[in-house]
């Protein structure tokens, strides 16, 4: 069986993931899942930060970037992370830990990175049925 070849924008995106975990951990952060997957849906890390249990989507691009996380992180993609959160809720219930979804941008240029955190940057849209 052959082995599937990462190509260079996965390669680049695994690294941004492994600088945005190292820094959330330097934070103090306690990483709990990356790259959780349930069916079709991934989270690119879970953590708890004090009394948060936080879904990161983790966003690495090349400097100059255009746009803002907003524009990085579609609604759709949004309500994606919302429907894989709640699955990994319903299977690691903690009625302790109140749920917040974070972005964090790995922003490289020709001189290393830089990291942006949006905490909170979205929440999810409640619908009456």
């Amino acid at each position: 069986m052959l082995a599937r070849m990462e190509t260079e924008k996965q390669g680049i995106g695994r690294w941004g993931e492994n600088v945005a975990r190292n820094h959330l951990v330097q934070q103090g952060w306690e990483v709990l899942e990356t790259r959780w997957r349930v069916g079709r849906l991934e989270v690119d890390l879970i953590a708890r930060d004090g009394p948060f249990l936080v879904i990161v989507e983790i966003k690495t691009r090349t400097e100059p970037v255009q746009a803002g996380w907003h524009r990085m992180v579609s609604r759709a993609q949004q309500e994606r992370l919302i429907r894989a959160a709640r699955a990994y809720l319903s299977r690691h219930p903690d009625g302790a830990l109140e749920v917040r979804f974070d972005v964090v941008a790995v922003l490289r240029n020709r001189y290393g990175h830089r990291i942006l955190h949006t905490p909170s940057a979205f929440y999810p849209l409640l619908r009456r049925t």
